[in-house]
């Protein structure tokens, strides 16, 4: 599911990211068994080589690939990681750091991100919609579904983007982040028949690729 998030994900990488992207990754190794559950061992887990940034004078390390979908899984509020994820996560391992130093920072990464993003994202979503009262979701509380995009003011959408944001990144979204983000929301809106933006299905999309693409931004994947 890469490419519907290619764009907007691309937008949302800092700088310092795009002048690493010509680093190799390191070699993978093992992957994720389908446990059902966040809570498997191996989550969270930190590389068995220790490397950090200093050598490259960046005060930012990255996340491991296991560290990666158990952040995105915290962040998310998803305590228990789908099927989907998993063979999501398992299929892009790959691509995923092998530890901690940006230098491991290349395009196959953010790709990989953002697929597995995005599927942790199709849980989010998920949980957020079945929640009846509106107060009480934790991204999309200022989202009406039914009304498909159709029904998602720039105000409404800003709210959603400010609670992702705060989540995700530890901070609000600056002006140029927001700016590209309602610019993604209008192009994905005009693209759509008329008929389909009042579809709950064209919200769920809206959202989904906006909630993947701010969770597997550099911000989101670094400390």
């Amino acid at each position: 599911m890469t490419n519907k998030y290619l764009k907007i994900m691309l937008v949302l990488v800092p700088s310092m990211a795009v002048a690493l992207f010509g680093f190799n990754n390191c070699g993978r190794y093992g992957a994720l068994q389908d446990s059902g559950s966040s809570d498997s061992s191996s989550l969270g887990s930190s590389s068995a080589d220790e490397v950090n940034s200093e050598k490259l004078g960046l005060p930012y390390a990255l996340l491991s690939a296991e560290q990666t979908l158990s952040s995105m899984l915290k962040l998310g509020n998803v305590t228990t990681a789908s099927t989907a994820v998993i063979n999501e996560y398992n299929s892009r391992y790959g691509s995923l750091a092998a530890g901690n130093d940006l230098s491991m920072v290349n395009g196959p990464l953010m790709l990989g991100s953002t697929s597995l993003a995005g599927e942790v994202c199709n849980s989010v979503v998920a949980q957020e919609r079945a929640i009846t009262d509106v107060t009480q979701r934790n991204f999309f509380g200022s989202i009406n579904f039914a009304t498909g995009v159709a029904g998602i003011s720039d105000e409404n959408f800003e709210a959603a983007v400010r609670g992702m944001a705060r989540q995700f990144w530890g901070r609000n979204e600056n002006m140029d982040e927001l700016t590209m983000l309602k610019q993604y929301k209008t192009e994905f809106s005009d693209a759509l028949a008329a008929n389909v933006r009042t579809q709950t299905a064209s919200a769920s999309n809206l959202m989904l690729a906006t909630c993947a693409a701010m969770l597997s931004a550099v911000d989101a994947i670094s400390y």
